[in-house]
């Protein structure tokens, strides 16, 4: 509504049986304000709903919104409400953007370890006890763990925004004007049947 009015608004200026009623001075400016923002959070639920953003992706325009709307914290941040596993969560987006993790973090990915004998173990370097030693003493030391230490599933765990974003999306597509008067069961019953589509077919649904 509040796009449709933008756009219309310099034509709609010209049309005796609206242009008393149409918002001057502060109000239209506060209109095209609020639009300005909600094109930016549109932009980011359109980018939330991409089959292939990981985690960290996720989180960085998450913390970009609180960033810029802090009153969104308490729903959008590392330890909101909604989220399950706020310690798991966290370490799954730091060890995919290479970032250190904390000693809960660890634990918490401690199960998607690799095994030792999962690692191509290297051939001992040729050379005595002494030369060994010194070139062992010149590797550098990870104090911290990599991806390359866990199972590659944990790289592929989905955000379930993308999903729910695109269910938000068909829904608004779905409860258009001529369905306003929908009731709310069939609507659900609709939105569920078209969320699972290949898990049914006609004879499913025939009496």
């Amino acid at each position: 509504m509040v796009d449709k009015y933008v756009r219309i608004r310099d034509a709609a200026k010209h049309v005796a049986a609206v242009e008393d009623i149409l918002p001057r001075g502060n109000a239209h400016r506060r209109i095209v304000g609020l639009h300005a923002k909600l094109k930016e959070l549109h932009s980011v639920c359109e980018k939330l709903q991409h089959h292939k953003r990981t985690l960290g992706e996720v989180r960085a325009l998450f913390d970009a919104c609180i960033k810029k709307y802090p009153i969104m914290d308490s729903y959008l941040g590392e330890d909101a409400a909604i989220v399950h596993s706020p310690v798991f969560e966290s370490a799954v987006v730091k060890i995919t953007s290479a970032l250190p993790l904390s000693t809960a973090e660890q634990a918490a990915l401690e199960s998607f370890r690799k095994s030792p004998s999962s690692e191509a173990q290297e051939p001992p370097p040729a050379g005595d006890f002494a030369t060994q030693v010194l070139r062992q003493a010149k590797k550098p030391r990870r104090a911290q763990p990599t991806m390359a230490d866990y199972v590659a599933l944990l790289g592929a765990v989905p955000p379930t925004s993308n999903r729910c974003e695109r269910l938000f999306s068909e829904c608004k597509y779905v409860l258009e004007l001529h369905r306003a008067a929908m009731h709310p069961a069939n609507f659900e019953r609709l939105m569920f049947l078209k969320a699972n589509r290949d898990l049914w077919n006609a004879s499913t649904l025939a009496p």
